[in-house]
């Protein structure tokens, strides 16, 4: 029965998990002006211990410079009014689940008198066994939770003028990987530029 319990409480844990999406958050300087930026062009990224691969490295930058040409800026090396650049953040967390545990009394007998559509009375009686709370149960799940940061630079006073947040679970890092182009839109979108429709 213990163990029984147990797989319902991953089983459901799991469903949690996977059906939970990503959140994000933005924090922008008061005296920028978002309508006069026009270029952008990457810083690069520090090589730091943890760094992403390669590859990954490509599929946010491939992303990020995706969003961004949508809305209105265009990639240029030679003096761009914005620089660009990443970050990626992963720790470990715990989620604790409390089930509370319930036993079955003995049947609590109804009895009573009703009548049916024809107008006709017949009597019921019926038992029903009422549940008592005995204890709770306390799971703890362990989990990996990933932010990925994007920075906009103004390029001639070296300050940072906009920073937006994607975090969401990274426990299956295939996922996490397939999942790069939605969180960087859903980073992109808290942005004060709307994309241009062609």
């Amino acid at each position: 029965m213990k163990n029984f319990k147990s797989v319902i409480v991953l089983l459901a844990a799991t469903f949690i998990v996977a059906c939970s999406g990503y959140q994000y958050y933005a924090i922008q300087s008061s005296k920028a002006s978002f309508n006069k930026y026009r270029t952008f062009a990457w810083l690069p990224v520090p090589d730091t211990p943890g760094h992403v691969s390669d590859l990954v490295d490509e599929k946010i930058k491939e992303a990020v410079t995706a969003g961004l040409e949508k809305r209105g800026l265009a990639l240029q090396s030679a003096r761009p009014d914005l620089l660009v650049r990443y970050s990626v953040q992963v720790k470990d967390r715990t989620r604790i689940y409390n089930y509370p545990t319930y036993v079955y009394g003995p049947g609590i007998s109804y009895r009573g008198v009703t009548r049916d559509r024809n107008g006709r009375y017949f009597y019921y009686n019926f038992n029903r066994p009422f549940p008592v709370f005995v204890a709770n149960d306390i799971v703890e799940m362990p989990y990996s939770e990933g932010t990925l940061i994007i920075d906009l630079i103004e390029r001639r006073n070296h300050q940072v003028i906009w920073r937006g947040y994607g975090s969401g679970d990274v426990d299956d890092r295939q996922r996490a990987i397939q999942d790069i182009p939605e969180g960087v839109e859903g980073i992109l979108n808290k942005m004060p530029i709307a994309p241009v429709h062609k």
